[in-house]
């Protein structure tokens, strides 16, 4: 005997939703990181050997912040992506058993 599952595809629609908000609010952070956080080099000083090395690792930081929100935001969008392809499938087999039955 064939073990029957049920699937929400509601909930399902719900996830997907969530997933694009959460992505879509992703962009602002993504924006501040790249573009709010920026210190000019003079505010590091000019007459001492570490400035340079202190803007240097100001500029790292804010990359490696943007390749991690940028990371997250890919992720999220892919994770949508397999989230709705699935409810399609499951939508599709729905159909495919209701005509069977029928």
């Amino acid at each position: 005997m064939a073990e029957q599952f049920k699937v929400d595809l509601e909930e399902l629609d719900s996830v997907v939703r969530q997933l694009r908000r959460l992505q879509r609010d992703m962009d602002d952070p993504g924006q501040q990181v790249k573009y709010s956080t920026t210190i000019p080099k003079s505010a590091f000083g000019i007459n001492f050997l570490e400035a340079g090395e202190l803007a240097g690792a100001h500029d790292n930081m804010q990359e490696y912040m943007s390749q991690v929100i940028a990371a997250l935001q890919e992720l999220l969008h892919k994770f949508g992506e397999k989230a709705e392809a699935s409810r399609g499938a499951y939508e599709d087999l729905e159909h495919t058993t209701k005509s069977m039955d029928g």
